[in-house]
């Protein structure tokens, strides 16, 4: 990375360091709870119209003084102590646990493992607890753990700190181990970079994220939901504090500036909401590589602004590949790689919201809307139920499972039941939420593209409904939807399956039984606080001495942040006008001209085939319309004889039916 001064490739006049985003329609909004500390640099936007003018005048006046107190915000929240940052990263204050700062782990042997080495500090860390004070009393546990930056943080009972810091200078897998209590002023900030930009040599963690905030408050326009970091090789700060006087100050920079940015924040939306145009113009960035966080600090940007940089091809650029999925303006004007000729066509498979690139519009706000829809229509659910054994059992389960998890695995769990849970932590979430924390399952998730040790692999899999009752009970409690009250929320499917074991052991070629996949929604409750999670959950079911005759075979849960229902939501209707045409009459009962064979058992022909066809037989002569389009409605409706004859009536009575969609003599 290189910000140093010097024009780019192609200069731009010094009075304009916005870096060429247009604002169009800009709001103001005002924070009412006070989360947003970043809203000073709002003066600067409404000073002198030279933008980037350092010079400028600040406003004074009642909105001054406002901006004023926030900047002592900004600067008491930088510089206080442990108690009054706790709400940054834990959600609140008053605490009852102790945090503590594990260093050096990340040299030790262990570090080679596929989770670089965490599970196993967790197990030592914990064992030496435990063997430090046999007259402890109840087993010493880490309760919560995270990393940040080269610091392994972790959260333990008051009565533990002391025997905690006494494993200071431990030796972990090869590797001594700095253990020290936990300081939110170095929150996941790298301790050498800060000595090393320290003004005068002497590393100041408060003071160093002081200059920050300071740098950030006047590149910031509130007003217009600008941060201007262009020029930044020129900044007078950022040279008095020695930024680019060494490679390594300078590769962690643009890190630890978004780690300040964050850190002004407690709400995530407010956060997310308060920046939706970043200029990076005239840096004489190479690559991505030092900025490439940008990204998660800003996953919603709309405009950025990357001109007068040196990139020269797409792989510059790899790191935001279908990033920033809300771009709609982007500028790499002044760059090697817009001469490129695959340029454009590149940009726009990246950002599928892109309207403007170069300045110059290549999507109109139509074409965008049009790409919502999915290349193959979104059909209804396939849902093949036998004697309504799958619907009884998927309005018995969830109701059951959010109220009494123990009277459920009593009626339809047994010792042969498998149970298994993997949490996708990396599934899309609804733009606008907060994704709960993983930690009531991530130490039982059975991801076995993560775990690939044979005995964690089997020890996350539990058989037996005792077994599955002791780790239920240790989940947090659910409420979900009503299915019969909100069933848009829920995505359910159902298939008979061949071949299941016989618990009577009377059928060596096996049972039937039916295969059923859920997808929906659940709120997660701990005490007042109210979560929101989707899931996914795979039931095979079987004949067994449960309720109803079933037993639970297996039971596959899949837990992810939030992500709506859209997917499921039919695009349109399933039966489709070719033409319009003038309403039918009422159809007469016409019989159906059916092709031989149709609706009559034959050898090879699957009884699936053979119900589908009877059942487009019965429509057709309900209807009068042709075999054709009584298929259509049927397959479009889930072959649901109902939802297809109002879906029928409904285009019937718009008059949006074709003549030739119906028999002759029908019409």
């Amino acid at each position: 990375m290189n910000m140093k001064g010097g024009k780019g490739p192609r200069g731009r006049s010094s009075g304009s360091t916005r870096g060429g985003i247009r604002k169009r329609g800009a709001t103001k909004r005002v924070d009412r709870d006070g989360d947003l500390a970043m809203d000073a640099g709002s003066a600067q936007g409404r000073g002198k119209k030279g933008r980037g003018d350092s010079s400028r005048s600040v406003a004074t006046g009642p909105r001054a003084q406002t901006r004023d107190r926030a900047l002592d915000a900004i600067q008491k929240a930088i510089t206080s102590n442990a108690d009054s940052q706790a709400n940054i990263r834990q959600g609140g204050r008053g605490s009852s646990l102790e945090q503590v700062s594990i260093r050096g782990w990340k040299q030790s042997k262990a570090a080679s493992n596929r989770d670089g080495g965490v599970e196993s500090l967790i197990a030592f860390l914990e064992k030496k607890l435990n063997t430090s004070d046999s007259k402890a009393g109840s087993r010493a546990k880490i309760t919560k753990s995270r990393v940040e930056g080269d610091a392994f943080i972790v959260s333990i009972r008051p009565e533990l700190l002391e025997r905690m810091l006494k494993m200071n200078g431990f030796s972990f897998a090869g590797a001594p181990l700095t253990i020290q209590l936990y300081d939110p002023s170095t929150n996941g900030m790298d301790q050498t970079m800060l000595s090393e930009m320290s003004q005068n040599g002497t590393p100041s963690a408060a003071d160093t994220k002081s200059k920050m905030t300071t740098i950030l408050r006047k590149r910031y326009y509130q007003q217009e939901k600008l941060l201007n970091l262009s020029k930044l090789g020129n900044d007078p700060d950022l040279l008095a504090m020695g930024i680019f006087n060494s490679t390594s100050t300078e590769s962690k920079f643009f890190p630890a500036l978004m780690k300040v940015w964050d850190m002004n924040f407690d709400n995530s939306t407010v956060r997310r909401e308060a920046v939706e145009s970043v200029s990076l113009a005239d840096n004489q960035l190479a690559n991505i590589a030092v900025i490439t966080t940008l990204a998660q600090t800003f996953p919603d940007l709309k405009n950025l602004d990357l001109s007068n940089n040196n990139f020269k091809d797409s792989q510059s650029l790899i790191g935001w590949r279908w990033k920033f999925r809300n771009l709609e303006f982007l500028d790499l004007t002044g760059t090697p790689y817009s001469a490129d000729p695959s340029f454009k066509d590149t940009m726009l498979k990246w950002y599928p919201k892109l309207r403007f690139l170069n300045n110059t519009e290549v999507r109109t706000a139509e074409e965008v809307a049009s790409q919502k829809k999915t290349p193959i229509p979104v059909q209804a659910p396939h849902f093949q139920d036998e004697s309504q054994i799958g619907e009884n059992f998927i309005k018995a389960f969830f109701a059951g499972y959010d109220s009494n998890r123990t009277d459920l695995l009593n009626g339809v769990y047994d010792g042969n039941s498998t149970f298994s849970l993997n949490v996708n932590t990396a599934a899309p979430r609804v733009l606008q939420t907060e994704t709960a924390s993983w930690d009531p399952y991530i130490k039982k998730s059975r991801n076995l593209l993560k775990i690939n040790h044979l005995p964690a692999r089997m020890s996350r899999s539990y058989v037996g409904a005792e077994k599955i009752r002791d780790l239920w009970n240790t989940l947090p409690q659910t409420r979900h939807p009503d299915i019969g009250a909100h069933p848009e929320e829920w995505l359910i499917e159902c298939f008979p399956i061949p071949g299941l074991p016989d618990p009577s052991g009377q059928s060596p070629t096996g049972v039937g039984g039916l295969l059923i996949m859920v997808h929906g929604k659940f709120e997660e409750i701990n005490g007042p606080k109210v979560e929101l999670r989707s899931f996914d959950r795979t039931f095979i079911l079987g004949p067994g001495g449960g309720m109803g005759g079933i037993r639970v075979i297996n039971d596959v849960l899949c837990l992810r942040a939030h992500g709506g229902h859209e997917a499921w939501k039919l695009e349109q209707p399933i039966v489709q006008p070719i033409q319009p045409g003038p309403p039918p009459v009422q159809p007469q009962t016409v019989p159906p001209a059916a092709p031989n064979g149709y609706g009559m058992p034959a050898p090879g022909k699957p009884d699936v085939q053979l119900q589908q066809e009877q059942l487009t037989m019965e429509i057709s002569a309900k209807t009068g319309m042709t075999l054709q389009y009584s298929e259509m409605a049927l397959s479009g409706n889930g072959w649901n004889m109902d939802a297809a004859l109002k879906n029928f009536e409904e285009l019937k009575a718009q008059g949006q039916l074709p003549p030739d969609a119906f028999l002759s003599g029908a019409v």
